[in-house]
């Protein structure tokens, strides 16, 4: 094989090399968008993802001033079956009982019929009366990751 061949072969096995680190770096970055995506349901989740934020309104309903309770899911998981502590809780606005109702199965009230709660989509509602001492704190939930 004279030079002349050699070299002309160089350009073409250099384009190769090229070839598969581009396919190489493809396949990488795919595996990686994949374990990202997936990586969301192996999340850790507990019940303390369960935040509650309790917000005097400024209104007063009967004498009583009115507080908007606000819970929120901080896991990529979906979580259902929330209870919460409520002992001596009593308002005298109406709150719907699909949202929040005494339980005593639960040991407290449950949140939302005990469908889920899923992150980004906060569950609402309003009050008139005493916050209880218990600040609505978490006791229950069934986490579901898929």
């Amino acid at each position: 094989m004279t030079s002349k061949q050699a070299s002309s072969h160089k350009p073409f096995n250099n384009r190769k090399v090229e070839v598969n680190k581009m396919v190489a770096l493809k396949v990488f970055f795919a595996f990686l968008i994949v374990l990202l995506i997936s990586a969301q349901g192996f999340a850790q989740c507990f019940l303390s993802s369960i935040n509650v934020k309790i917000t005097k309104t400024g209104s007063v309903v009967k004498g009583q001033s009115e507080f908007e309770v606000v819970f929120s899911n901080n896991c990529a998981c979906i979580q259902y079956n929330i209870a919460v502590k409520c002992d001596g809780f009593s308002s005298v606005e109406p709150i719907d009982p699909a949202i929040f109702r005494k339980d005593d199965s639960v040991g407290g009230c449950l949140l939302k019929n005990g469908e889920s709660i899923p992150q980004g989509e906060p569950l609402k509602f309003k009050f008139a009366g005493q916050i209880p001492i218990d600040k609505f704190k978490p006791i229950s939930s069934t986490i579901a990751c898929s």
